[in-house]
């Protein structure tokens, strides 16, 4: 039988990070969080328990990193952000801005923006190790979701200073912010939403109708915005991860009548979203996500009431990183 060293002409190495352009099968040794990990294959779908919070936070408006081994978050209470490493939380930097609605988004943990949120019109930029002042928002909104990098995303929905449910969007380049076309249903309080600047989907959120929730998805083509097919379960305070053509919707509520929200999990194919057959073990709002792919992400924290310290680990079916334990 063939040896790891013969496939791979080298022992297991260790690195202070993930090292980048994996190999399936491909085995190392993370110094920093002493564990050994493996780039191996998912055969389905599925979410499992991963490292607790420092302080359980919620009200969150999306999350930045590539996944489950580079995340950052924020969140409404405490504001104090934390950084995932794909096995522990490490306590990071505050923004300066003391605001408590405010909308994340980035494609790594050390390149990421928010936009600060009503009653400031202000954005922040994170390079890793400290927070900068970024373009100055087009006007007051809060409660909207946004994707996409440092560098090109794209924002929409939220509450503006009246305060209405707003149709408003907005892209960024990593120093204007221009106005773009409205999306097709205004909503607030995010349902949720994944992709790139270039290429983004919405789903769901807070219609302040009497059905208070939505289902109604639409995505962005970098020049208009068009509906596509409804996702199954309206919520509000969800997130995901992923691109417009293979993403993952997660989390999210029903509030009041029903807090958590069953079968929240979705799988989106570019046109139609299918429950997943793997739902969290502890369904909730409020939570962030973070994730490139629809094969590897997290849902972590929960609120604004309760708050929790959970983090939930996403493995969709293909190539992706695992941590090598005993059992």
């Amino acid at each position: 039988m063939a040896t790891y060293y013969d496939i791979f002409g080298q022992k297991v190495q260790y690195f202070s990070s993930d090292p980048a352009n994996l190999t399936e099968g491909q085995v190392w040794y993370n110094a920093p969080s002493k564990v050994g990990k493996v780039q191996g294959y998912n055969a389905a779908v599925a979410w499992s328990t991963g490292g607790t919070m420092n302080t359980g936070r919620g009200g969150f408006y999306g999350g930045a990193g590539a996944g489950v081994n580079d995340g950052l978050i924020g969140g409404t209470s405490p504001t104090a952000v934390e950084q995932y490493n794909g096995t522990s939380w490490t306590t990071k930097t505050s923004p300066s801005n003391s605001s408590t609605q405010r909308s994340w988004w980035g494609d790594s943990s050390s390149a990421t923006g928010q936009v600060v949120g009503y009653p400031y019109t202000g954005t922040e930029e994170w390079d890793g190790s400290s927070w900068t002042g970024g373009g100055s928002f087009p006007t007051n909104i809060y409660t909207g979701h946004a994707v996409g990098s440092l560098t090109d995303a794209i924002y929409w929905g939220g509450f503006d200073s009246s305060p209405n449910i707003s149709t408003f969007a907005a892209i960024y380049d990593g120093t204007t912010w221009t106005n773009s076309p409205a999306t097709p249903t205004a909503q607030a309080y995010s349902g949720g939403g994944l992709g790139t600047g270039a290429a983004a989907l919405g789903y769901g959120g807070y219609t302040g109708g009497p059905t208070t929730q939505i289902v109604t998805a639409f995505e962005w083509n970098d020049v208009s915005w068009s509906n596509t097919n409804n996702c199954n379960t309206k919520v509000q305070y969800g997130d995901g991860f992923g691109i417009q053509t293979a993403g993952v919707k997660v989390g999210g509520g029903q509030p009041p009548s029903a807090p958590l929200a069953p079968n929240s999990t979705e799988l989106y194919d570019g046109n139609s979203f299918t429950i997943s057959p793997g739902q969290l073990s502890n369904p909730r709002g409020g939570g962030a996500a973070s994730g490139l792919t629809n094969a590897n992400g997290f849902f972590a924290g929960s609120g604004p009431s309760p708050v929790n310290a959970t983090t939930e680990e996403w493995a969709g079916i293909g190539v992706a990183t695992k941590t090598i334990t005993a059992t």
